[in-house]
């Protein structure tokens, strides 16, 4: 594991100093730009009120839309980078590593590492602007579906990452596939999500059910068990499917 986790750390940080522009500047930007595309004009529309209840749903929708993207770019580029360009023979050349599940493991690392590192910088530049009060937020709830959220996400884009065909394909299965689900279960929504009014059906779709209870813990001080209960079992699906089912070409 040593091994492995050494050698992939070389690689994205020799990656993220190259290309800090693109990997680091940009996933922070997009959550600080949606922040204000939508705060600005709710400050002139709305009342001191609205704008306290509206605040904290910006703020968490914009920190989930950081996580998204850097946990997405980082895995999926990698893995279709990595399956296409012969990178694994070169991986193997920097450390021997008993390459199953110890690869798997250390890219998701790597991923949910980098994408907290980018919400703190986002939460950290959003608390300083909007003096907002974090009185209300149960952080210890919170962490915790965004961890598990963070982690399905790292499982979905690993198997995108695998089966897409062209680097074109990453983007627009990010924009015509996980975003939109993401959406539809709440994010960029301050009024709750579409699929509340079905149920039936928003119990199977996983990023509801952690979206659901992230904003009971991060919005109303509480968490749900029963969101969390769920939110424990589709994780732990997710995460062995993708390292079960789907792996780089002459990864064993």
């Amino acid at each position: 594991m040593n091994n492995v986790f050494a050698a992939l750390w070389h690689r994205e940080l020799t990656i993220y100093k190259r290309q800090f522009t693109t990997m680091g500047v940009m996933p922070v930007l997009t959550g600080l730009i949606f922040f204000f595309m939508f705060f600005l004009p709710y400050k002139s529309l709305l009342s001191k009120a609205e704008m306290d209840i509206v605040m904290p749903a910006l703020v968490l929708d914009s920190l989930l839309l950081t996580l998204l993207i850097t946990i997405y770019e980082t895995t999926a580029r990698f893995y279709w980078e990595t399956q296409r360009s012969n990178g694994m023979a070169s991986l193997y050349e920097m450390g021997r590593f008993h390459r199953q599940p110890s690869f798997f493991i250390a890219q998701g690392v790597i991923s949910l590492v980098k994408g907290f590192m980018h919400l703190a910088v986002v939460w950290a530049i959003l608390a300083f602007v909007t003096e907002m009060s974090f009185a209300s937020i149960n952080f210890q709830a919170s962490i915790v579906f965004i961890l598990l959220g963070a982690l399905q996400i790292v499982a979905l884009s690993k198997i995108i990452g695998l089966l897409a065909q062209h680097v074109d394909s990453l983007s627009k299965l990010l924009y015509i596939g996980l975003l939109p689900i993401m959406m539809i279960s709440g994010l960029f929504l301050t009024k709750g999500a579409p699929m509340e009014k079905y149920p039936e059906i928003a119990f199977y779709l996983p990023p509801y059910n952690w979206m659901a209870g992230l904003d009971i813990a991060f919005l109303n001080g509480m968490i749900d068990y029963g969101f969390l209960l769920i939110c424990l079992i589709e994780t732990a699906f997710l995460v062995w499917f993708a390292a079960t089912f789907f792996h780089l070409d002459g990864d064993s």
